[in-house]
């Protein structure tokens, strides 16, 4: 492996070690970090992104190699270079969030929350199907989230967004307990809503337990403007249960063990209260309609 680091990017690897999905080691005292890529993202768009962010943010900087490509082979596995720029790992906030997220913006885009979010159970529905008999956690909780999500399909197909509404740089997964390295990483970089990682950071706030969320939403909504729209937009977001398809992912592909989700269903209820919580906090400030099925929940808690 050093020595194809050293052929494809002339670069002395020190202390390469594998850690996960990927290899860490330093050169000229500055760390890098080399990925597998295996095509889920359009790896030439995002290379355009990170140019201009390099520009405006401390973004992590991917590495064309001697053949001015993004992509370097070696045996037969294709990999990205990364430098990295931003090398602390403290807490992700909504202002940090904010700092990146509003770095960019464009119109050229579009996306459809609703229909990723069905073909996602569709797909999932085939997975639990093949494998079920080995996951019972995952067969006797995963009804439930599936009507969070359908829920949430139902809210995001009734928000009217304009032709023209503006896309902002996103994260394509902020898990629960991520540290601020995730929002620099390039290859974890999209255009989205501008909601989508304040509401990833919502619903981590509560199995992170964290007990200022209200104050740094009040912050934030003093410092920066969100319209209906938006605000609607979040709470659809924030409906679907990404946490739980994240750990679902875990299981089912990467072999983890199922009692890894075991944290979240016995907090279902509680989580439930959360959301009441969340959705309430919003119709304070904005006109939207209360969500009829969480509040009986609520109350019959």
């Amino acid at each position: 492996m050093n020595n194809f680091i050293k052929y494809f990017y002339n670069i002395q690897a020190d202390k390469l070690v594998y850690n996960n999905d990927h290899y860490i080691f330093k050169a000229n005292n500055k760390p890098y970090k080399l990925y597998i890529y295996n095509g889920f993202i359009d790896i030439n768009n995002i290379l355009s992104i990170n140019r201009i962010m390099l520009d405006k943010t401390l973004v992590d900087e991917i590495i064309i190699n001697k053949f001015n490509s993004p992509i370097s082979k070696y045996n037969n596995i294709n990999y990205i270079l990364i430098k990295i720029n931003y090398n602390i790992t403290n807490k992700i906030t909504l202002n940090e969030i904010n700092y990146i997220d509003t770095s960019l913006a464009t119109n050229n885009i579009s996306t459809n929350w609703g229909l990723l979010w069905s073909k996602k159970i569709d797909y999932l529905e085939n997975l639990i199907n093949e494998n079920g008999k080995k996951y019972p956690l995952l067969v006797d909780s995963f009804n439930y989230f599936v009507g969070l999500t359908e829920n949430a399909i139902s809210y995001y197909n009734n928000i009217i967004i304009p032709k023209n509404y503006t896309y902002y740089i996103s994260h394509r997964i902020i898990r629960i307990n991520d540290t601020t390295e995730i929002l620099y990483n390039p290859l974890n970089i999209i255009y989205d809503y501008q909601v989508r990682d304040i509401a990833e950071y919502i619903k981590n706030s509560f199995f992170t337990n964290n007990k200022v969320i209200f104050n740094e939403l009040d912050n934030y909504l003093h410092n920066h403007f969100l319209s209906l729209i938006d605000i609607k937009l979040l709470i659809s977001r924030i409906l679907y249960p990404s946490f739980y398809f994240e750990m679902y992912d875990d299981i089912l592909i990467n072999n983890m063990d199922e009692k890894i989700i075991l944290d979240i269903i016995k907090k279902t209820n509680d989580y439930e209260i959360y959301l009441n919580n969340i959705i309430t906090y919003f119709r304070k400030h904005y006109d939207i309609e209360e969500i009829s099925w969480i509040k009986k929940r609520v109350n019959l808690h």
